[in-house]
């Protein structure tokens, strides 16, 4: 099995492949406002944070020079219903890499029940065979890679979608910046001698709010590829609650924070007050407190650096601690487990049918 650090630096490669992919795909031409001003993503795991992604960068666009994109709600599902507000004015995006996510596969026969507009990306599985069977519009992207790794899989095509001929310079900067990190072997060290600190702890990542999404992703990279406990948490909001949980030194002792730093989102003043008062603050309470900071202009291409830094980040912490990043076996139990006491794929596809 081809290891997992070489998959993660495909990701400049991924960027194109997935524009590609989706410019290639036989697609409806919704028109944003007329056809629909609503947006669902469906999915879970590594497929939803596509559509966190979407949202975070959409959010704080609009209005922009850059940006002249319409305006829209963007939600995302991460449960086995749809929500109650999905209308003819929405447009579903059910995701999932593998295509057998049996969440997502839930919502995909609810959402076809109701006849709702929907686009699906997958690389095969159920969810593939589904919509070649029905004729629903659908993204293929290449298979082969582990579904935590394939964000860029699960995102771009959301974004080419939505916003792709308003953000084509962005795309296009991004992926120049992910092939400089590709190359950047002194930054990866750095990045492994921080994993080679870290390893065998309880992490906290923070982030600013324009980086909820990525902040979010950092926990759960770090859950899934280092297989260990992680929290996350934004600025400001976690300097009107959680800094106060660092007034236990016993119980912060042996955490470590990691702080995703962003130029741009520090413009305003007050947001990198806040973290480096912060940072004196929790300092003598935990372990200690390592940064990653993003590389870019654009919202986008700063947000994928931090994605690409995270995932090395968390595949070193794996291999300092002699752990497999490749493996999930509690994921792997539990999914056994459903299978034989639930068995959700059968029972939907027969409802499908």
């Amino acid at each position: 099995m081809e290891d997992m650090l070489s998959f993660i630096e495909k990701y400049p490669e991924m960027v194109i492949d997935a524009r590609d992919a989706t410019r290639k795909a036989d697609l409806p031409n919704y028109k944003p406002g007329k056809d629909y001003d609503k947006i669902l993503v469906c999915g879970m795991g590594g497929s939803a944070i596509g559509g966190d992604l979407l949202k975070n960068l959409l959010r704080d666009l609009r209005g922009t020079s850059s940006g002249k994109l319409p305006i829209y709600h963007i939600e995302v599902s991460r449960r086995y219903k749809i929500p109650s507000n999905i209308d003819d004015k929405t447009l579903v995006f059910c995701v999932s890499y593998s295509g057998n996510t049996e969440e997502t596969l839930s919502q995909f026969v609810e959402l076809k029940r109701m006849g709702a507009k929907t686009i699906a990306i997958t690389s095969d599985g159920k969810l593939g065979e589904w919509c070649d069977n029905l004729g629903i519009p659908t993204v293929k992207v290449p298979r082969g890679f582990r579904s935590r790794v394939a964000i860029i899989y699960v995102f771009v095509p959301l974004l080419e979608y939505v916003a792709g001929n308003l953000l084509e310079k962005d795309i296009e900067e991004s992926i120049e910046v992910l092939k400089g990190i590709a190359n950047d072997e002194t930054e990866r060290e750095n990045i492994r001698s921080i994993a080679g600190v870290m390893k065998g702890h309880w992490i906290v990542v923070y982030g600013p709010a324009e980086l909820e999404a990525v902040t979010y992703r950092a926990k759960t990279q770090i859950n899934e590829n280092s297989k260990l406990p992680a929290s996350w948490g934004v600025f400001p909001e976690l300097c009107h609650n959680e800094i106060v949980g660092y007034e236990d030194n016993e119980l912060n002792k042996d955490a470590y924070v990691l702080i995703l730093r962003d130029a741009k989102a520090e413009d305003n003043e007050a947001i990198s007050v806040r973290i480096e008062a912060t940072k004196d603050i929790i300092e003598s309470k935990v372990k200690g407190i390592a940064e990653l900071g993003s590389v870019g202009e654009s919202r986008l291409a700063r947000m994928l650096s931090l994605l690409f830094y995270i995932d090395l980040l968390s595949y070193f912490l794996a291999k300092e601690d002699r752990k497999s990043p490749e493996k999930n076996d509690n994921i792997d139990r539990l999914k056994a487990v459903l299978r034989e006491k639930v068995n959700m794929q059968e029972r939907l596809e027969k409802e499908l049918i």
